[in-house]
């Protein structure tokens, strides 16, 4: 860690520091506690959190409960979680005041969804972003899940949305031209399940902003990527006054070598015959005889 005195003669100072993907959640996570949009909701609105393990972290960060983890993406391809169905606590909730509310059921989302306002604030996570500020989730089921039906209800009333999405998911190109491409039915084979593409709007937060909200620094992407661990990480130089940069420093140190975010009983990767093989379509692994999910 950098000592303070060292700088003190200096007004400006910079550090050159490398995030991995799961360090990168909780700076997002520690990000987003610090807005003040987030404070103003949490004591005088409702906050609601759809999952992810980058909302997971945020979760976390927020009341100390892992969120339950629906699809990843792994080495074999677009899965889902073995044990989705069977853990108790839920993929999103909402936080009012000290009141955490679980949101299990599309019957739980059609009982507080209709009480939201522009003066309430969802946050939820994307696989994809891209340079002009669009997001999209993966959907592997029929109709988006419990969930995405109610995204629309929620932007239909005006509730703003904030996508906390690491850099690792920043895309080329322009979305738009990409989602009408996709789609679970418009693919004839797939490593894991098919997906579709499903439209995110609201404010991108990611690593850059998190770093920036947590103090006076500018921060910069100057590489991306790594070995031993560090696959799919972000390298960064934080600029600011020597005070605020460690700021950064204290808060890098604090979370180096983090963990993946989510409750660890859902990060095992579903094989053939799990209960969510019904729900998806053109996965090669649900072929007897193909691939490292197959028995």
């Amino acid at each position: 860690m950098i000592g303070q005195d060292c700088f003190k003669e200096r007004k400006k100072m910079r550090i050159q520091i490398t995030l991995t993907s799961p360090e990168g959640k909780r700076i997002i996570a520690k990000g987003i506690k610090r807005l003040p949009e987030v404070h103003r909701v949490r004591k005088r609105g409702k906050l609601l959190l759809k999952g992810g393990t980058t909302v997971s972290a945020v979760s976390e960060e927020l009341c100390g409960k892992p969120m339950r983890i629906s699809g990843m993406i792994t080495p074999q391809g677009t899965l889902t979680s073995r044990w989705k169905h069977e853990i108790p606590w839920s993929h999103a909730c909402i936080l009012r005041g000290n009141e955490v509310i679980p949101l299990h059921t599309r019957e739980d989302w059609g009982r507080e969804v209709p009480s939201f306002t522009p003066e309430d604030l969802v946050i939820t996570g994307a696989n994809a972003f891209d340079a002009q500020g669009r997001a999209a989730i993966m959907a592997a089921t029929y109709d988006g899940g419990s969930s995405l039906p109610f995204f629309q209800t929620l932007l239909i009333e005006g509730v703003p949305f904030l996508v906390a999405v690491g850099l690792e998911k920043f895309v080329p190109g322009n979305l738009e031209e990409v989602i009408p491409l996709a789609g679970r039915r418009k693919v004839d084979l797939s490593y894991g399940a098919a997906v579709g593409l499903v439209p995110v709007f609201g404010g991108i937060f990611t690593e850059i902003e998190a770093l920036e909200s947590l103090a006076g620094v500018k921060a910069r992407v100057i590489g991306k990527g790594g070995i031993h661990g560090a696959e799919g990480s972000t390298t960064f130089l934080v600029d600011g006054p020597p005070k605020e940069v460690i700021k950064i420093d204290k808060i890098y140190q604090s979370i180096k070598g983090s963990k993946l975010s989510g409750d660890p009983r859902n990060l095992i990767p579903c094989q053939r015959g799990s209960l969510s093989c019904k729900n998806h379509v053109g996965c090669l692994y649900k072929r007897p005889g193909h691939g490292k999910t197959a028995e």
